[in-house]
């Protein structure tokens, strides 16, 4: 099967040394990445008939936007009650997808979260461009245009995808229930210009006053983590040379993202703080990741209030969740066992099912969940 032994390809790729590969491609997870990839690999225009009626038939309407232009280009997806006026005044959950470095908007939609869309009765947007001046121009055609229920408005995103919907969260909390990052950890420090697609995207740093502004308004998150990624993010503790982005030459201005144990620490404890949680410092975060006889706290290089192994496509799911001292878990961390750096329909799932949780009143801002 041709797209079989392309994915296992990217995959070989997309990992670590120690990445068995044999034993995923025999793999509930690379089966369901199959499937959820199945529309792609058979209709190769996003915008056929066929790729329509795909998306008709599961219960979302898509609708493609700019297709002329690569970095103005967007695509919406519309529940079918809305579009067949079965549902009159129903106001719909929004969820924001960002694709990873140089995967088009038609991989985005199979990463799974489109897929649960048109299960749950959501709107779905996913942005070629995933700058702060597309974000805004979505937001506010959304606010124009689509029937919204403002309390439940979500963002997710895989790699570059991740690293962007951390900084949006961070950016603008009051707009979002909760976040979803898939194979990507960073919420601190400086990043700069990024070369995607052609367009450049303005550099940023994550300041401590941004990260204290959040956890005033609270934003929950969950972070999942291939155990075998290339990008080495796990444990946290571990030290890694710094890592080109993949989009990025290096001589066009991308900063390189520094995947030190120390930054990756730096990044768990800003999510810490924003769930409302202490932050550990950095000596009693290696000494746990050491010494602890605690498995999650091993596989993902930090001790946590609460951890847990979930079974799902056959693979154990590493789980540590921040509990603050008010009894609320706002932040969770997932190390995907055996898994390189791609996403998994147990990922979109296992991210989903934390984040569904929340919601946030438009009026006050008080999150609930």
């Amino acid at each position: 099967m041709k797209e079989k032994e392309e994915l296992l390809h990217l995959l070989d790729m997309m990992s670590s040394d120690d990445f068995d590969l044999e034993a995923y491609a025999e793999s509930e997870s690379l089966k369901g990445i199959l499937e959820n990839q199945e529309c792609m690999h058979q209709n190769p225009d996003e915008g056929s008939e066929e790729t329509l009626k795909y998306w008709e038939d599961r219960g979302l309407k898509k609708i493609l936007f700019h297709t002329e232009s690569r970095p103005e280009k967007w695509a919406l997806y519309l529940p079918m009650s809305y579009v067949n006026q079965t549902a009159p005044g129903k106001c719909y959950p929004l969820l924001f997808v960002m694709h990873g470095s140089g995967n088009p908007i038609y991989l985005a939609e199979s990463y799974g979260y489109t897929h649960i869309a048109a299960r749950e009765e959501m709107i779905v947007i996913i942005p070629e461009t995933e700058t702060v001046e597309k974000m805004e121009e979505l937001f506010a055609y959304a606010k124009e245009n689509l029937p919204v229920d403002w309390s439940r408005v979500y963002m997710v995103g895989y790699s570059l995808g991740g690293f962007m919907t951390s900084r949006h969260g961070i950016r603008w909390p009051e707009r979002f229930a909760a976040v979803g990052i898939g194979g990507m950890l960073f919420a601190n420090g400086p990043t700069g210009v990024h070369k995607q697609n052609d367009t450049l995207w303005p550099g940023e740093t994550i300041t401590p006053e941004m990260v204290a502004h959040a956890a005033q308004v609270k934003l929950p998150v969950c972070v999942c983590m291939g155990e075998q990624e290339i990008l080495g993010l796990l444990p946290v503790t571990e030290d890694e040379p710094k890592f080109t982005p993949p989009g990025g030459d290096g001589g066009d201005g991308t900063d390189r993202i520094d995947l030190s144990g120390k930054n990756k620490i730096a990044s768990v404890n800003n999510w810490r703080q924003i769930a409302g949680c202490p932050r550990i410092p950095e000596e009693e975060v290696r000494r746990a990741a050491r010494f602890s006889a605690d498995i999650v706290t091993e596989k993902l290089g930090f001790p946590f209030e609460r951890t847990s192994v979930i079974l799902r496509e056959g693979r154990s799911h590493f789980v540590g969740d921040c509990v603050n001292p008010q009894g609320e878990n706002l932040a969770r961390f997932v190390c995907m066992g055996k898994s390189a750096h791609w996403p998994s329909r147990a990922l979109a799932e296992l991210t989903w099912e934390f984040i569904r949780r929340f919601s946030r009143d438009p009026e006050t801002g008080e999150l609930r969940g």
